[in-house]
């Protein structure tokens, strides 16, 4: 990395991420966390905490907000590069010049060692790892990198600038969009969890004939289990991001922007609203709906739907204000139990005078 500040200041200020940029326009080598900058350094700063050590660095450059670009006042040879949100500004400068290179793998473009249907249709510039297996009719976009010992199964369909990482499966007629992430271990579209029983109690397999549709922007976290539909599709809608250890039944649908953390899981035919966030742990039964900007915390287990948005905790679920009055009453029951038989015993004496 060798830039002018001044490269970096017009590039997001025309994106709108920032607003401002004062001080010499110094040479930019790499971008440090606080704790090791020095000179070349850019680094970001949104918290009080961290002033004195960004000043003890004496770093090329700063990124933080406003409120506290007059406490740099002590280094003029720094630039000060002010954003409203200094956290966005480092997730898209460090994804700009900070990033991973994933198409610098060392290996041939389309390694050896893949197998590729003749069916296939791969965009000419498409990077394919040691071991890859494409099936028959499958489609890949432009600038997508699909990783060592992925299998992509037939009649899959996976956007531009799509990074599949080692030993994931897509399985047959499911789609990506433009610039999804699928890490490690990720299975898309194997068969839900349906069967019938019959009158001896055995299980017989419902065919699971839908497919899994993962919209534009999505990025599915290591170790994720994404069930195709019965009949039609489990959809994960733009801009959701998922953690790892994920599960997503069949015919789900979440909406745009959701957050869903680790070790959640949502039961078959679920409908999540927009920028829904479900912290870790969450559970949802399923034919449940859940409003637009719903907040899942505390182990929140959802057995009802909620039709109201707000912040929810616990199982079942209630007004998370509402769920720490209860938290606190609970921890409080041991006394309150003593107290009660207390009072019972001086009734009881009371009665007998």
């Amino acid at each position: 990395m060798n830039i002018k500040a001044s490269q970096i200041f017009d590039r997001f200020h025309a994106r709108g991420i920032l607003d401002k940029i004062t001080g010499p326009d110094v040479d930019i080598s790499r971008i440090d966390p606080v704790e090791r900058s020095g000179a070349g350094s850019l680094i970001f700063v949104d918290n009080a905490d961290f002033i004195d050590r960004a000043i003890n660095g004496k770093p090329a450059a700063i990124v933080t907000n406003s409120e506290l670009a007059a406490a740099f006042i002590t280094l003029p040879s720094s630039t000060i590069l002010i954003s409203n949100n200094v956290r966005l500004a480092q997730a898209l400068i460090r994804q700009a010049y900070d990033d991973h290179d994933h198409h610098d793998t060392g290996w041939p473009t389309i390694h050896p060692s893949a197998t590729i249907h003749d069916t296939a249709g791969l965009a000419a510039d498409v990077i394919i790892g040691p071991g890859v297996v494409i099936s028959r009719n499958v489609t890949i976009g432009r600038n997508s990198i699909i990783k060592a010992n992925t299998v992509v199964e037939q009649d899959v369909v996976i956007g531009d600038d799509c990074i599949l990482h080692p030993n994931v499966v897509v399985a047959q007629g499911c789609e990506l969009g433009n610039r999804v992430i699928l890490k490690s271990g990720c299975v898309i579209g194997m068969e839900g969890f349906g069967f019938a029983q019959d009158q001896h109690g055995r299980s017989h397999r419902i065919p699971q004939t839908g497919k899994v549709v993962i919209e534009d922007d999505v990025l599915i976290g290591t170790n994720c289990n994404i069930d195709r539909a019965a009949y039609d599709e489990t959809r994960i809608r733009s801009g959701c991001k998922f953690d790892a250890l994920v599960h997503i039944a069949h015919n789900v649908d979440i909406g745009e922007d959701g957050l869903v953390l680790a070790h959640s899981t949502v039961a078959g035919s679920t409908t999540i609203g927009r920028g829904v966030i479900m912290s870790g742990q969450t559970g949802v039964l399923d034919h449940i709906n859940i409003a637009d900007n719903t907040i899942l915390v505390q182990r929140a287990g959802v057995i009802n739907d909620i039709d109201t948005p707000g912040t929810y905790a616990g199982l079942p679920t209630q007004p998370v204000k509402d769920y720490f009055r209860n938290i606190a009453i609970a921890h409080k029951l041991v006394e309150l139990r003593k107290q009660m038989r207390q009072l019972e015993k001086q009734i009881t004496e009371l009665n007998k005078k």
